[in-house]
């Protein structure tokens, strides 16, 4: 009986929702189309190394990489979006350069998050730690040191190491 419960339930966009519009507008601006897509390869390299729950590294290689994309577009909107236009935009160099560098910011980016996400739990625990104790020295002081127990909060001092 529960299983039907949620039988009518949406599970979210569906691919085919995305993929059409997509399609649509990739074939009107087809030369667009083309440089976006020769220019997002890393993110597609990210695709498929990436093991992450919820494709993380993709979305965040991928944001970047289109970022870095940015130049190629211009470009290729520069020169007049045609399809003889493709090959002297997608050799320009510093295109290239544009597009690995989102991509290698995106890698970079994903790469440090562990480290910054570490530093903010370490000073909010930090910061947790000395509000308790700041409560059990207020109580020890109202009611006295049997308040504080056996299990009480007990500051650890960190010895620094000799040289």
């Amino acid at each position: 009986m529960a299983d039907n419960a949620n039988a009518g339930a949406p599970t979210g966009i569906k691919p085919w929702v995305l993929f059409i519009p997509v399609l649509l507008i990739g074939l009107v601006f087809l030369p667009s189309a083309v440089v976006v897509g020769v220019g997002m390869l890393p993110t597609l390299v990210a695709r498929v190394v990436d093991s992450s729950p919820g494709k993380r590294l993709s979305i965040t290689v991928g944001g970047f990489n289109l970022i870095g994309c940015l130049y190629f577009l211009n470009a290729i909107w520069a020169a007049g979006q045609g399809m003889g236009d493709i090959r002297p935009t997608l050799s320009d160099s510093l295109g290239w350069l544009s597009a690995l560098t989102g991509a290698g910011v995106g890698w970079v980016v994903f790469g440090g998050m562990p480290i910054v996400i570490a530093k903010i739990a370490e000073t909010q625990t930090a910061l947790r730690m000395r509000h308790v104790l700041k409560e059990q020295d207020r109580l020890v002081e109202e009611w006295g040191e049997p308040v504080r127990g056996i299990y009480g909060v007990q500051q650890v001092v960190k010895e620094e190491a000799e040289e």
